[in-house]
């Protein structure tokens, strides 16, 4: 089935009880080239009536279930189209599949459950009445819908906590996760004065981003930025520069300084960073860690781990959740039929229904044939399927339902 394909259900009066009349109306349907490419594009739509008639009460009933049903229909709808473009969210190569879990699991493609569709008997009673089935089917509808917001909002947080711990492959050093980029295998660390980097209780190491041919520059005036500076620290790293030129440095820094046997009480390595600002050069927070380093290996594998389990929970929800909408719209659609078709053709509820995929881009043909073959012993516009002065609405000579199952392009 494509995106985008509309489907129509109609449904006419039948004089009498039993099978021949809507047989005879299948026939000419499926007869009329405006309607069926090769007999294709219009099947039976099983709506119960006769003595397999659906319960709803008075005939004031009739005229609440109406309005009750056409709101519903268009908010299952639009849960149905929401969860259908969520589901092409986190899965573009989504297949929409009908799911039964009784007697066992199977699968129906979408088209034939729609071609060969017949009242779910195990989940909608038809003891029950069609108010009785409404009541109880919307707040499911709205669970599922809420459930799938829940997990994919889940889901969502963990691919963005993914993002935050991810190697950024090709980034500004200016901005990269400097853990990445200043990795043990690029570091000398081997617990001795050597080291690229040096941490003890009167040194600390300060990484620079020196921007392209600012380096000779920076060498050069980096002593004079403060008084803690160890002499000749610098060390660049010109093999970790980046695609715009901007290079690594780090320079050791003495944490404590005395002047006069007086510890002055200031933060040596900002005023280090400040006066690299004010020169526009680019110092980073960052401290060497070979631990800390496997440790966010591990917890990037972690988040991958949960990220891919969330992922497949998720597109399991919106699988069956899909069905299961898609599952109640359509019932919703055969109870519009049934009330308005007890409405339009009287009781007791005799009619035949069907389901047609009408041609697109000229479907004023179909609708004359639909009228010539349903709408027979009707006069008057209702006939002819014309507009009414001062009316917005379309009307037909047998009564027709519309909708289309797939909305959301596949990427």
């Amino acid at each position: 089935m494509s995106v985008g394909q509309e489907f129509w259900i109609v449904s006419a009066g039948c004089r009498a009880a039993g099978d021949s009349e809507k047989d005879n109306y299948f026939g000419q349907l499926k007869g009329q080239s405006a309607l069926a490419s090769r007999g294709e594009g219009v099947w039976k739509f099983d709506v119960p009536d006769g003595d397999r008639a659906l319960r709803f009460g008075s005939f004031d009933s009739l005229i609440r279930l109406t309005d009750d049903l056409q709101k519903i229909d268009a908010q299952v709808e639009s849960i149905v189209h929401r969860l259908e473009r969520q589901y092409l969210e986190v899965d573009p190569k989504a297949e929409f599949k009908m799911i039964f879990k009784r007697p066992q699991r199977h699968e129906k493609s979408l088209m034939e459950y729609l071609t060969k569709w017949q009242w779910d008997e195990s989940r909608y009673s038809k003891t029950d009445s069609i108010g009785e089935t409404l009541t109880a089917l919307w707040p499911k509808m709205t669970k599922l819908d809420e459930e799938a917001r829940k997990k994919t909002a889940e889901y969502s947080d963990l691919k963005q906590q993914k993002a935050n711990l991810s190697k950024k492959d090709g980034t500004n050093i200016m901005t990269a996760d400097l853990v990445d980029i200043l990795t043990p295998a690029v570091v000398t660390a081997r617990g001795n004065e050597n080291d690229d980097f040096i941490y003890s209780k009167y040194l600390t190491t300060v990484v620079v981003i020196l921007p392209r041919g600012t380096d000779k520059d920076f060498l050069k005036a980096y002593e004079s930025f403060t008084p803690t500076v160890v002499p000749q620290s610098a060390k660049l790293f010109p093999n970790l520069a980046d695609k715009d030129g901007s290079v690594p440095c780090r320079v050791v820094l003495c944490t404590k300084f005395e002047a006069g046997k007086v510890e002055k009480e200031t933060n040596h390595v900002d005023n280090f960073k400040r006066a690299c600002r004010e020169r526009r050069f680019a110092p980073r927070d960052f401290e060497f860690s070979e631990d800390g380093y496997k440790q966010i290996l591990q917890q990037r594998e972690r988040v991958n781990k949960e990220v891919e389990n969330q992922k497949m929970l998720v597109t399991g929800i919106y699988r069956d959740a899909w069905s299961d909408v898609m599952h109640a719209l359509v019932h919703i659609k055969a109870m519009r039929v049934f009330v308005e078709s007890v409405l339009r053709f009287g009781m007791p509820p005799r009619f035949a229904s069907f389901i047609l995929a009408p041609p697109t881009a000229n479907p004023a043909p179909a609708r004359k044939a639909l009228a010539d073959i349903l709408g027979k012993g009707v006069s008057g516009a209702f006939a002819s399927g014309e507009k009414e002065e001062g009316d917005d609405e379309e009307f037909f000579p047998y009564v027709s339902l519309s909708f289309i199952p797939l909305s959301a392009p596949k990427a």
